[in-house]
């Protein structure tokens, strides 16, 4: 075992305190602010490192590429403090993609998708605008479309309720 790869090597990069606070890791860090190093030639972050040995339970590849699909990892490491450097193994959960996104939605860290999905091209206001058109007669489906910038589908779609279900 490489001396980088020891839980002593891992554990003097974090600088520790009290078991209520937290642990932040010392060493590289990714763009997105969290901590990153190479453990036993896999690419990691560290707060998935620190619950590997703490806790243990997981796996660290990602196995992002396995033949030509993509993957990540089955259980994520969330978390409670949302200090995406912490190590402190009392401030990490596990957690699915799902737990993932809907604690970050809740913290105010990511942006909840217009009508609840990421893909959403209209805003509430415009679809309910959409729907009045149609309804009176007003605009044929494909004036819509092109008046909003959606396909013909997109539009057949919303007036027909089978999108934005959540608008009334």
């Amino acid at each position: 075992m490489s001396k980088k790869n020891t839980p002593e090597a891992f554990w003097s990069r974090v600088q520790r305190s009290t078991d209520n606070s937290c642990w932040e890791w010392t060493g590289a860090k990714t763009s997105s602010g969290y901590g990153n190093l190479s453990w036993h030639g896999l690419h990691v972050q560290a707060h998935r490192v620190a619950y590997y040995l703490a806790i243990g339970g997981i796996r660290l590849e990602t196995e992002f590429r396995r033949g030509d699909r993509a993957r990540t990892y089955r259980r994520f490491v969330l978390h409670k403090c949302d200090n995406r450097l912490c190590c402190n193994p009392n401030h990490l959960f596990l957690g699915s993609m799902r737990t993932n996104l809907l604690d970050a939605y809740r913290k105010g860290r990511k942006q909840q998708p217009r009508s609840g999905h990421a893909n959403a091209k209209l805003t509430p206001e415009q679809v309910r605008l959409i729907r009045t058109a149609y309804d009176a007669g007003l605009q044929t489906q494909v004036q819509l479309a092109a008046q909003y910038g959606v396909s013909q589908r997109a539009i057949s779609l919303v007036v027909r309720r089978e999108t934005y279900k959540d608008i009334p």
